[in-house]
């Protein structure tokens, strides 16, 4: 697999390049086992050179199917909403897998993946001439770079702004209750509505309220 990164100070490196073996090691403490050794050929690591930590990661994969259609996806590793706690810091590796049930095998150190795993790798044997490259990083400063192919910089804006404007709105009861259960059909403010409707319904109004002051929106980001 071909890597490349335009992002300063982070980089990838496929199974085909010098070192991946070793890192990978490092990262897992043992050698790869018969369950994770299919997915290598379509996966990378991520290494952070930078000085700064790693909040967010976008790694992109791009790939022609046999029938010549190219296609891509972009797999991000999200900690916005508390980058103290960002596990890519400075001298740090990350696995990627562009079957992302092999990424949560290695972060979760389980030793068996869903059977879902293995039926989509065969899909990717089928591709041709796979390349991932770093797509979008922000670092735990709030600074953002990168391509950013699907335009994850604007998106986290609107939703952040969104999470914003909600808790502002919020009423008292009882018409939080309909507030809530209608902010459940927007899929930016899902699963925030569900934890302040949990709370409503658990602990009333105080614990409702507990929870919305709680919530952490995603570290504001700029270029």
């Amino acid at each position: 697999m071909k890597t490349e990164s335009s992002v300063a100070g982070v980089d990838l490196i496929g199974l085909e390049d010098p070192g991946f073996e070793a890192a990978l090691e490092t990262l897992l403490g043992r050698r790869p086992d018969e369950v994770l050794i299919p997915a290598l050929p379509y996966s990378v690591i991520a290494r952070n050179f930078s000085a700064r930590a790693i909040a967010l990661l976008g790694v992109r994969f791009d790939m022609t199917s046999a029938a010549g259609k190219s296609c891509s996806v972009v797999h991000y590793a999200d900690s916005l909403r508390n980058p103290e706690n960002a596990d890519l810091a400075p001298g740090r590796m990350r696995f990627v897998s562009a079957e992302p049930l092999y990424t949560r095998l290695v972060l979760r150190r389980e030793d068996r993946v869903d059977p879902r795993g293995p039926m989509n790798l065969a899909n990717l044997r089928k591709a041709i001439g796979i390349r991932a490259s770093v797509d979008c990083v922000a670092f735990d400063d709030g600074s953002f770079t990168g391509p950013d192919s699907l335009h994850a910089f604007d998106r986290l804006a609107r939703e952040r702004a969104g999470e914003l404007e909600f808790l502002a709105a919020l009423p008292a009861p009882p018409a939080s209750e309909d507030f809530l259960l209608r902010a459940t059909e927007n899929p930016g403010l899902r699963a925030l509505a569900r934890k302040l409707y949990e709370g409503l319904t658990t602990g009333g109004e105080a614990e409702m309220k507990k929870r919305a002051a709680g919530h952490r929106c995603r570290l504001p980001l700029h270029r």
